[in-house]
C-alpha cells in the first residue's frame, strides 16, 4: 500500500515541478501572462442588478453616482448599496439615458406609460424638475449630452427608412429648442467643445458651429472613416475615434494627420482620464469593440490587460472583468465629490455571472483596480 501511495505521488510532483519551470521562464519577461493573471486574479462578486445588464451612462452631482440602466439608480459616493431612483416621488418609470453637469445637477430622460420627459436632479437627487420638452414635443428622444454648459437632446422623428434625427438645446431650465442640425440621416456620437466651435459627429461626418444653436458646417476628417465616439480634453482638443483602428484630433483650427490606436480594430466611445489625480497627466480610454479598452498617452496605445497600463494590472482582475466585454461609459468623479474614482459602464454580455459595471479608485498612492460594482 505505501509502494502504491508513493507512484501515485509521481505524477502530481512531475506536473508541480513542470509549474514551476514555466513560471520561472514567464517571470523572466515583463508582459502579463497566464500565471500573472492568476496570481493577481480577484473574484468578482458585484451586485445582482448589474448581472446581465446594460449600463449605458453614467454620471455624479458631487454626493451620488448615477447610472442608466433601464431605470436611473444611485448611490452615496461615500460608499452603500445602488437602488432605484426616485425621480419626482416615482419609480415606476423607464430611464436609458442622464448626463451630469458637473456644477450638482444630473439630467434624466424617462417615460411613464409610452410619454417622454426629461427631469432635472439638484439637492443631491432629492428635489426633481421636469424641463418644458418646447421643441422636443411630439418627438422620440433618444441621448442627452451636455457640453459648454448646454443640455443638448437627440430626438428622431418617422420610423424606418423615414427615420430624421434632430439637436435641441435648453440651459437647464428653459424649455428646449431646436438647433438647425436637423433631418440627419444617422443619430449622432457625440458632442464636444473646442473652446470657441461646438463639434458634433455620426458615424460618417462632423459637423461644426460657434453658437449652439448654429448654423452647422460640416467639417469632416479626410479619410472615408466610420466615426466610432468623440469627445474633448482637458486642454479642450476633440478626439474622434475610427472603426478601423486609428485617431483624428482637432485642436481647434483643424483635424490632425490620422494616428494609429490599432489598425483595422474598430474603436468605439472614449473618454480622458487623469493617470494620478492632481498630476495633470491624462490618458485616453478608448473602447474597443467588445473587448475593453486601449489606454493612449499621445503616443501609443496600451491594450487595458496589459502590464504597463495606469488603470488596469497588476492589482485588477482586468481579464476576467473590462476585458472581453464592450464598454459604452467612463465616468470620472466630480472635484465636488472629494473622491478620485472611475466608473465603467458595460453592455450585456448575455451571461448571468457577467457584470455591467464596474469602479477603480485611487488609494493610498496607486489605483485598486476594477472591481465589480
Amino acid at each position: 500500500m505505501k509502494l502504491q501511495r508513493r507512484n501515485s505521488l509521481f505524477p502530481i510532483m512531475a506536473a508541480l515541478a513542470l509549474f514551476a519551470m514555466m513560471a520561472a521562464f514567464y517571470s523572466c519577461d515583463n508582459t502579463f501572462h497566464v500565471f500573472d493573471d492568476i496570481q493577481t486574479e480577484v473574484k468578482q462578486v458585484g451586485t445582482d442588478i448589474f448581472k446581465n445588464a446594460t449600463v449605458k451612462a453614467l454620471g455624479d452631482d458631487g454626493t451620488n453616482y448615477y447610472a442608466a440602466m433601464a431605470k436611473a439608480w444611485y448611490r452615496p459616493i461615500a460608499g452603500g448599496d445602488w437602488k432605484v431612483l426616485p425621480i419626482a416621488g416615482d419609480a415606476d418609470y423607464e430611464s436609458y439615458s442622464l448626463v451630469s453637469d458637473g456644477s450638482g445637477a444630473v439630467y434624466a430622460v424617462l417615460t411613464k406609460s409610452g410619454s417622454p420627459a426629461i427631469y432635472k436632479g439638484t439637492a443631491a437627487g432629492t428635489t426633481w424638475t421636469p424641463l418644458t420638452l418646447g421643441s422636443l414635443d411630439g418627438l422620440y428622444l433618444d441621448e442627452l449630452y451636455f457640453s459648454n454648459a448646454t443640455l443638448f437632446a437627440l430626438a428622431h422623428s418617422g420610423t424606418g427608412n423615414a427615420i430624421k434625427y434632430s439637436l435641441h438645446h435648453s440651459d437647464g431650465t428653459a424649455a428646449f429648442a431646436t438647433t438647425t442640425l436637423t433631418n440627419l440621416a444617422t443619430p449622432l456620437i457625440g458632442i464636444g467643445h473646442d473652446g470657441v466651435n461646438y463639434l458634433v459627429a455620426t458615424s460618417t461626418k462632423v459637423y461644426k458651429a460657434v453658437a449652439k444653436t448654429g448654423p452647422w458646417t460640416e467639417d469632416t476628417p479626410p479619410g472615408d472613416k466610420i466615426f466610432g465616439g468623440i469627445a474633448a480634453d482637458h486642454a479642450n482638443d476633440i478626439h474622434l475615434s475610427t472603426q478601423d483602428g486609428y485617431l483624428y484630433t482637432w485642436d481647434g483650427a483643424a483635424w490632425s494627420a490620422v494616428k494609429t490606436i490599432k489598425a483595422k480594430q474598430i474603436l468605439g466611445m472614449l473618454a480622458e482620464v487623469e493617470t494620478t489625480p492632481g498630476s495633470a497627466v491624462y490618458r485616453l480610454l478608448v473602447a474597443h469593440a467588445n473587448n475593453g479598452y486601449y489606454e493612449y498617452d499621445g503616443v501609443a496605445a496600451i491594450e487595458g490587460d496589459d502590464s504597463g497600463t495606469a488603470f488596469g494590472p497588476p492589482t485588477s482582475a482586468y481579464t476576467t472583468t473590462i476585458y472581453g466585454k464592450t464598454v459604452l461609459a467612463v465616468h470620472s468623479s466630480s472635484v465636488a465629490s472629494g473622491v478620485d474614482e472611475i466608473l465603467i459602464g458595460l453592455a450585456s454580455q448575455g451571461s448571468s455571472t457577467g457584470y455591467a459595471l464596474y469602479s477603480n479608485k485611487y488609494v493610498s498612492g496607486a489605483w485598486s483596480g476594477w472591481s465589480a460594482e
